[in-house]
């Protein structure tokens, strides 16, 4: 991505939307977190911001007045660090706005909220907000990991958490999990999910444990200073937690997600998938990644430029691009394949070619190696091997235009343990130079 006019975000709206609201405030650095973040802020700096996020919401209420909001996302750093006044403001701001009665609307805790005295104040205040779903980060049951990870948690606060949040009526809660991470044995990892499990926890999000240099984690890793689990480990883990779950009722979503098989899936994550091209995802906040109006883009991540442009009355746009048909073509069947599939019938009503055609090299590839299917019913999607190397399969449906250009920028990079554009860029295709050393993936 690189430079775009603000004004193009708004020139195609669709009619329903979904909203992401990024609170940048933790209470300690976790090793393994790239997130926008800023560690324990007094609490003028927490109002500033909650201020600057009302006056961002003003540049789009325009062309947002009246859409339909699916959904909204409260991500983190932390947004439960918030205290219940300051929750309540953020609420009022935002309801103020939309209609977020019939909506689904996520909110992301950590374990350690149970420390505050106000724990169930702050619970209260974001029910009262509208939150019907919440996401709790606990990532591992083992001690050891925890402190490794400065999570700044123990056991004993994530079953204090479920507790509280079962008193308080949430009947919709996901927990995060990892696997990869710093001195996780395969018993470890058993314990942790049969943990869980015993809590009566009924929808999971488990996923691997990514490094960029970026992060303390990166640089344990490559100084040896704990045991990290290999990719043979990391694969034996992902297949025990889908078998473990499987036999006890649960269903595959969503690629990391997996939920009771009497429970819905997220509509978040679904619609993040499933939706193809037909919902803007609209951030607000510093470094929040969006899509609206066919372009992709960033927020500016450094908080600082976050809140000075916002002061000044900018729309705090940092990077970004107006995607071509091509490029939403190959949007469209990334995104799908990590979820329910591409609908052959519908890719070729809604771009006017075959998805077998377009993009037959591909699809052939993929086949051979045993990573996708298609159906009877005319859906291509990954197979058991292809959810885990999910990160390959899409690195082939870049073009050669995009890779180039994240070659050029990765090569301008001076020095990867601080640049924004490395701390925030989630894409495979960072992680090869070019078109020709991805075509090596596969042979």
């Amino acid at each position: 991505m690189g430079d775009l006019n603000a004004e193009q975000l708004l020139a195609r709206v669709t009619s329903s939307v979904d909203l992401y609201f990024h609170i940048p405030f933790c209470n300690q650095y976790c090793t393994f977190c790239h997130f926008g973040k800023e560690i324990n802020p007094p609490p003028f700096r927490v109002d500033r911001y909650l201020a600057a996020l009302n006056q961002e919401m003003m540049w789009s209420d325009a062309a947002l007045k009246g859409k339909v909001i699916e959904t909204a996302f409260f991500g983190g750093g932390t947004p439960s660090f918030l205290t219940a006044h300051q929750l309540k403001t953020l609420f009022d701001i935002i309801n103020r706005r939309f209609d977020l009665s019939k909506s689904e609307v996520s909110f992301e805790l950590h374990p350690s909220l149970v420390k505050n005295v106000d724990a169930a104040d702050r619970i209260s205040a974001v029910l009262q907000g509208g939150a019907n779903r919440f996401v709790l980060g606990v990532q591992s049951l083992d001690p050891k990991i925890l402190r490794v990870l400065n999570r700044g948690h123990g056991v004993g606060e994530v079953t204090k958490t479920v507790k509280l949040l079962d008193e308080m009526g949430v009947g919709n809660l996901s927990l995060d999990l990892m696997y990869g991470l710093p001195e996780q044995t395969f018993r470890s990892w058993y314990d942790s999910l049969i943990g869980l499990l015993e809590m009566g926890i009924e929808k999971f999000n488990i996923f691997p444990l990514m490094f960029k240099s970026t992060d303390p984690i990166a640089r344990q890793l490559a100084k040896g200073r704990y045991q990290f689990a290999g990719s043979k480990e990391r694969m034996i883990m992902h297949f025990m937690a889908g078998h473990i779950l499987t036999a006890l009722g649960y269903r595959h979503g969503p690629i990391f997600y997996w939920t009771k098989k009497s429970q819905p899936h997220s509509v978040q994550q679904c619609r993040k998938y499933d939706s193809w091209n037909d919902n803007n995802l609209v951030p607000f906040g510093v470094s929040g990644f969006g899509y609206m109006s066919q372009c992709q883009f960033y927020n500016e991540a450094n908080l600082d430029r976050y809140l000075s442009r916002v002061e000044a009355g900018e729309k705090p746009l940092w990077k970004g691009a107006v995607l071509s048909q091509d490029d939403l073509m190959r949007r469209t069947v990334m995104f799908s394949l990590r979820s329910s599939g591409v609908l052959l019938s519908r890719f070729e009503r809604e771009f006017g070619v075959p998805v077998e055609t377009y993009f037959s090299r591909e699809v052939k590839t993929l086949k051979e190696a045993g990573l996708v299917r298609i159906s009877n019913d005319g859906v291509l999607s990954l197979t058991a091997a292809g959810i885990i190397n999910s990160g390959a399969v899409s690195l082939l449906f870049f073009s050669d235009n995009v890779l180039e250009r994240v070659a050029y920028n990765d090569s301008r990079i001076t020095d990867k343990r601080t640049d924004l554009i490395e701390k925030h860029d989630y894409s495979p295709a960072g992680r090869y130079g070019s078109s020709e050393q991805m075509q090596a993936v596969f042979r």
